[in-house]
This record gives structure tokens, C-alpha cells and sequence, in this order.
């Protein structure tokens, strides 16, 4: 709950500092290539925020982002939001005007600029965490399976086990995915040779206008790390999951054995922010880094990963801009030495 005196200091913020008595606004700046990514560096706005009293769950002002993200990295929110359920989402997304807004789970796969976000970043780690089910359905050919409906804001970790108490499998080989659902639903996240695409049935997003619109399987395409939705903006809410029976004992082993491996091969002790490349066909991002022998090799507090060459690490106060040069440097050596253009896998987030 936002105490009185916060939210007056936030609508106080708005008014003083971003020209109260004007309508809102927004302005983007001419975009910076980042990567190939094009990057919007800086948003000035205007907006009257006097409806942040009706949020029920908790609003920050300058949040550090690098709190929020798994590689500790990322400057401040102009306003951070943890909406506490979907009354607050919809409130936020009808009362926004022209304020930016960023969706953001658990923090892993993206790499948050130095500079921080502009508007509003809304955190759904909190409020949308329950899951319900499973419900136990057969088809015309006779076949059991059974539907797991999950909050956006469950951790992928969490629902791999969860299924696996029903003896339900096609979700395991995630148990070692760091992230929540949502992030997982956008990207299409894979492991072990499972990737959530597989298994979902549906997924409800919030519209622009603080309307629930449920999408059914056949209207999603999922691609490798990548998932289109139909046109429109959305806030993924909710997911209907589709898994087997399978057997407990051998589900438990599988996710055992996957979570043991990772710990072997990837840098879980130092912040990351998880695979920072594509896989390219038909071989592997770490390898050919390694390849280029570039393991261990670091700018800044920013490091290529002696364990995993496809994980950049922070070893100590590591900026944004460290792990983009980083990258570039990364990728200029293997596009040199083997011919191969990397394509980066995480999300790069500035301003």
C-alpha cells in the first residue's frame, strides 16, 4: 500500500517537475542503433498522476531497476508499480495518458540501461502468483490430460514443480528457467528440449484500454526464443498450460538431473541475465564463443563467463554500458573468426 504522504510527494513530483497544467505528453528522441535493436533514449512527459491513490499495491518513485533485474544492473524507474491484482492493472492502464510503460517480471533476460526508465515500469512479480488446477480433462480419443492455469507473475521454477506434485509432464525441462511465466510466454523460453509454447492452451492479456481479451492457441505463433501475438497491445495476465500424465518418479528424476546440470555449466553464484545469444542453426552461441577464446575476457566490472561463454556476468558494479560493448566486442570476434552473426537473445532497455 502506498502511504498518503508518498503518494502526495509522487503527485507533488508530477506537478512541479513535469508541468502541471499541461495535458499529457510524450516525446521520443531520434532512436540510437543498439545492436540493431533501435533504442529510444529518452521520453519527456507531462502527465497528471493523481490516480496512483487508487492503486492498492505498492508504488515506488526512483526505484533502482538494478534491484529488479537478475543481473543487478539498471538505473532508476521514474515510477515503479507492483500491482497488486488485476484491479490495479487495469487502473494503471486506463489512467496512464501518455506516460511510457514497461511490463517487467522477474528481471532476467533483459539488460536495463544506466540512465533507468522513463514513465512507469509495472512489476507483476508479486500480484499475479496463483495457480489453480489442475483440472483433469479427456479428449475424443480417450487420452487424459489435464489444464494448470498460472498467474503471469509465477516463477517458472515454481510451476515446473508444481506440475510435477500432479505427476504432470511437458513443462520439467523448464524447472532451471530463470524467470517468471510472462517473460516466458514472450520469448517462447526453452530448455532441455521443452519450450513453454508446447504446452499452452491460452493466454488472457490486459488491453491498452484496461480490457481482459483471451487468446487461444491457434491465434499465437511460436517461434524459436520468440512469440508473436495477434496486433494490439496486451499485458500477458494468465496462461492455460496443457500437460500429460506422466510418472511422478521419472518427472522428479528429469527435473533432478536438469537442474544439476545447470548448476555444473552455468555461472548461478555471479548476477546474469541468462543466455545473451541465440543459438544460431544448427550450432551453439557458447561454443563458438569459446571458440574465439573469449571466455573469461571482461570490460568493466563485465565478464564473458569462464564457466558458460554464453552467459555475461557481473562481477562486481558492472554498468549497462560495459555489458553493451561487451557484446558488440563479442560479436565482432566471432562474426570475424568463424563467419557467424550472433543474434543477442536478451532485451536491452535504455531510457
Amino acid at each position: 500500500m502506498l502511504h498518503e504522504s508518498l503518494k502526495q510527494k509522487l503527485i507533488r513530483y508530477a506537478h512541479t517537475s513535469r508541468g502541471y497544467g499541461h495535458p499529457p505528453r510524450v516525446r521520443l528522441e531520434s532512436p540510437k542503433t543498439v545492436l540493431g535493436q533501435k533504442i529510444y533514449p529518452r521520453k519527456t512527459m507531462s502527465p497528471s498522476i493523481d490516480w496512483l491513490r487508487k492503486i492498492k499495491g505498492k508504488v515506488l518513485h526512483n526505484e533502482p531497476l538494478s534491484k529488479h533485474t537478475s543481473i543487478c544492473i539498471g538505473g532508476p524507474a521514474d515510477i515503479f508499480i507492483l500491482p497488486r491484482d488485476v484491479e490495479d492493472l487495469k487502473t494503471i492502464c486506463r489512467h496512464k495518458g501518455g506516460m511510457p510503460l514497461f511490463v517487467l517480471g522477474e528481471g532476467t533476460n533483459l539488460l536495463v540501461g544506466d540512465g533507468g526508465i522513463r514513465g512507469i515500469v509495472v512489476c507483476l512479480k508479486e500480484g499475479f502468483k496463483s495457480i489453480q488446477g489442475p483440472e483433469f480433462v479427456r479428449s475424443a480419443d480417450g487420452a487424459e490430460s489435464a489444464v494448470l492455469k498460472a498467474g503471469s507473475g509465477v516463477k517458472m521454477s515454481y510451476l515446473a514443480k508444481y506440475a510435477a506434485r500432479f505427476s504432470l509432464a511437458g513443462i520439467e525441462g523448464l524447472a532451471g528457467v530463470p524467470g517468471s511465466l510472462g517473460g516466458a510466454l514472450v520469448m517462447n523460453a526453452g530448455a532441455e528440449g521443452f519450450e513453454i509454447g508446447d504446452a499452452v492452451r491460452s493466454v488472457t492479456r490486459m488491453t491498452g484500454d484496461g480490457k481482459i481479451q483471451t487468446l487461444h492457441r491457434g491465434e499465437i505463433e511460436f517461434h524459436y526464443r520468440k512469440t508473436v501475438f495477434p496486433p494490439g497491445y496486451g499485458i500477458i495476465v494468465e496462461a492455460e498450460l496443457e500437460l500429460q500424465k506422466g510418472d511422478a518418479k521419472a518427472i522428479y528424476e528429469n527435473i533432478d538431473r536438469y537442474l544439476s546440470r545447470r548448476t555444473v555449466n552455468q555461472p548461478l553464484t555471479l548476477p546474469n541475465s541468462g543466455s545473451v545469444f541465440k543459438n544460431p542453426p544448427g550450432d551453439k552461441a557458447g561454443r563458438l564463443i569459446e571458440a574465439a577464446g573469449l571466455k573469461g575476457f571482461g570490460i568493466g566490472a563485465a565478464s564473458v563467463s569462464v564457466k558458460h561463454a554464453n552467459f555475461i556476468v557481473n562481477k562486481g558494479n558492472a554498468r549497462s554500458g560495459d555489458v553493451v560493448r561487451l557484446i558488440e566486442h563479442v560479436r565482432d570476434v566471432v562474426r570475424e573468426k568463424t563467419g557467424t552473426e550472433l543474434e543477442t537473445e536478451i532485451i536491452i532497455v535504455d531510457g
